[in-house]
């Protein structure tokens, strides 16, 4: 479950609509479990869809989810704080975010899923800290697992509202990867993601390297860095949480 929780700060992109590659989960793990997860993460010269201005950004969020057998259900929000050469410090609640992903099909080493991720308009518009618009992300994608080693790849469309114009929105393709390796306690993991350019927003291209230690107690750092120009030009971040399974149903009940 704690796979599912575990995602880069706001720079990089929270992605509640496909399975978290940070952890691969294991054979034989219990099916229905339980995961909390508080992080800090930053990054400098960042530009958030809709505007023009990099800013340094700082978050610090919660996140909690479920696994109910094929069924992940998730929620993370966060406190932002965005430093500007022309602004210079605002900070303030971010937005609450919700998703749900469901395996569609495992056959072998090779998975299907599909999902969704809404974002609730809790962040100021007025401070840029926020748009003020409820996004809408969907996305489906495979992955595949042997042994220690596994990877995956996603395509997805986020429904972004633009806070610049009433009535209006953006549709941006996007494109997740990874490639993970994890014995035991130890995991590492690259992913790399793509915004793809639109008429109102350019492309965002990110790549990240993370290392996870510990498993019911848990301890991850990870960083890496924009290729394009309104990704952010570096961001890191570190973050500890809690997994755990729930209680199986009695069989008959």
């Amino acid at each position: 479950m704690l796979a599912s929780l575990l995602w880069s700060g706001a720079a990089v992109g929270q992605d509640l609509w496909q399975p978290d590659p940070l952890f691969p989960r294991p054979t034989g793990t219990a099916r229905q479990s339980l995961a909390v997860l508080a992080s800090i993460d930053g990054s400098v010269g960042y530009v958030p869809p809709f505007r023009v201005g990099e800013r340094d950004r700082t978050s610090a969020s919660v996140a909690a989810g479920v696994h109910l057998g094929p069924v992940e259900i998730r929620a993370g929000w966060e406190w932002l704080a965005d430093v500007g050469a022309a602004r210079g410090l605002v900070h303030g609640p971010g937005d609450l975010r919700l998703g749900t992903v469901v395996t569609l099909a495992r056959r072998g080493e090779f998975d299907l899923s599909a999902g969704w991720e809404a974002k609730l308009p809790n962040a100021a518009d007025e401070g840029e800290l926020g748009t003020d618009e409820t996004d809408i992300r969907l996305g489906a994608g495979g992955g595949w697992r042997h042994g220690p080693v596994s990877a995956r790849i996603g395509v997805g469309l986020a429904v972004l509202g633009n806070p610049l114009r009433f009535a209006n929105q953006d549709d941006v393709p996007m494109i997740r990867t990874s490639l993970a390796w994890e014995r035991g306690s130890i995991g590492v993991i690259g992913r790399a993601s793509a915004d793809l350019p639109t008429v109102r927003n350019p492309a965002r291209i990110d790549g990240d390297i993370g290392f996870r230690l510990g498993v019911r107690w848990f301890g991850l750092v990870h960083g890496g860095g924009g290729f394009v120009p309104a990704s952010a030009d570096w961001h890191a971040g570190v973050s500890v949480g809690f997994a755990s399974a729930l209680p199986e149903r009695p069989s008959g009940v």
